[in-house]
């Protein structure tokens, strides 16, 4: 079993990575079996809540009386994940963690398919850190990290794959400053 770091996806402008040890908080999050797996999630909320579809944007449609269900299909269930700050008593998930959940899952499902190319049947386990730091030219800043270990595998044979996938992967692509994120402005509905 190998296990390998994929180097902390920091642009060349900001300072060169910083110890967890020095980081204010650090995310951690395990992700077993890509998309199609699940993420643990250390010291996050005890549990995602889900509710009911809505209709309209009014009552969850399992507590609305039968002869206000809408007609035709079922409504899409919406899924709550409760959002929070990194210190207690926080009760829902952090920036840090999405983020880390995004990236496990994602380089966890491209190691998959980089693993299925080269015919190799072998399990990958993706590890991330997402370390909050001051920065230095103001606010703050994310340094992520990713551990991935395959089963079974030398740390020379696994490197290649691990460097195939995180080129490829599109949050690492993100992360990297290899795609551009944009913001915009969107104007409220108007009633």
């Amino acid at each position: 079993m190998a296990t390998i770091s994929v180097p902390d996806p920091i642009p060349a402008s900001n300072p060169g990575p910083q110890s967890s040890s020095s980081a204010l908080y650090t995310a951690r999050v395990d992700n077993l079996g890509g998309t199609s797996g699940q993420v643990r999630v250390h010291e996050g909320p005890a549990s995602p809540h889900s509710s009911a579809p809505l209709v309209d944007g009014e009552l969850p449609a399992d507590e609305l009386p039968a002869h206000e269900l809408p007609a035709g299909p079922a409504p899409t269930p919406v899924v709550l994940l409760p959002t929070g700050g990194p210190t207690a008593p926080a009760r829902g998930f952090n920036p840090e963690q999405f983020l880390a959940m995004a990236w496990s899952t994602c380089l966890g499902e491209t190691l998959r398919v980089v693993l299925a190319e080269c015919g190799l049947p072998h399990e990958s386990h993706v590890s991330v850190e997402v370390g909050l730091h001051r920065d230095p030219s103001g606010g703050y800043r994310f340094a992520p990290r990713a551990l991935v270990t395959i089963d079974e595998m030398a740390a020379d044979e696994v490197q290649p794959l691990l460097e195939a996938a995180h080129a490829r992967c599109p949050v690492s692509k993100l992360l990297s400053g290899s795609s551009e994120p944009i913001v915009e402005l969107r104007e409220p509905d108007s009633a």
